[in-house]
């Protein structure tokens, strides 16, 4: 008997109508789908999906427009609580970063809930800056940090926010870099640490901004050392 193949995205439905078509073509035939055996001589659309999915087609439709509805309602709730939760969000924020941020920080807690995340970056960013400003150790940061459950893209927008808004986010942001630097992202740090500056006289830091620019600027001139060696 002819075994047919089928290719990793082919479907129930392409799977019974390979199978019809050697029937109809007179070859006696059978393929595998999830390890299930199909055979050409006895296929029909429901007896294969009773066989796979424990029902008819159209019940598997209806249970598939039933977990969509679902899903959709679960995301429309998560829009409207991210969306309301805005003001509380930027309010918050308010006493963990630089006042000259503010504004920066109301775009930003108001795209990331409109955005793919629903407010899940910015929650996590408020987690790790309090705890940054209740005095936890690099350690404990980390921990939050994984505990969050971040997929690699929500974690780099996370450690970025926490860099960018927290008064002394450069610890925790050093503490989980993805692999070494480069002079890109050096000047990126540079640049924010930079503009944090003018604000030094007025905000009290437990790790001093020049020092921690000071480190990021070496960094940078052995980066530029080396690329010369390089040629």
């Amino acid at each position: 008997m002819e075994e047919i193949k089928l290719c990793g995205g082919d479907t129930i439905d392409i799977a019974v109508n390979k199978l019809l078509k050697a029937k109809k073509d007179g070859r006696h035939a059978y393929c595998k789908f999830n390890d299930i055996i199909l055979y050409s001589d006895t296929v029909t659309i429901d007896s294969a999906y009773l066989k796979i999915c424990g029902c008819t087609k159209a019940e598997w439709e209806e249970k598939r427009r039933i977990e969509a509805e679902k899903i959709k309602k679960e995301r429309e709730e998560r829009e409207k609580a991210a969306i309301e939760d805005i003001p509380n969000k930027i309010e918050i924020g308010k006493k963990l970063i630089y006042p000259s941020r503010y504004d920066d920080w109301a775009e930003c807690v108001k795209a990331d809930a409109e955005g793919m995340y629903l407010g899940g970056i910015m929650k996590c960013s408020i987690e790790i800056m309090t705890a940054i400003e209740e005095g936890k150790s690099v350690e404990e940061l980390k921990e939050i940090f994984d505990e969050q459950g971040h997929s690699g893209w929500s974690a780099g927008l996370t450690r970025d926010t926490v860099m960018r808004f927290s008064k002394n986010g450069f610890e925790f942001y050093k503490a989980v870099r993805f692999g070494e630097w480069d002079i890109e992202e050096c000047d990126a740090i540079l640049e924010i640490l930079r503009e944090n500056e003018e604000n030094n006289e007025i905000i009290s830091f437990e790790d001093s901004i020049y020092e921690t620019e000071r480190e990021v600027s070496q960094i940078r001139k052995s980066l530029i050392k080396e690329k010369r060696k390089l040629g």
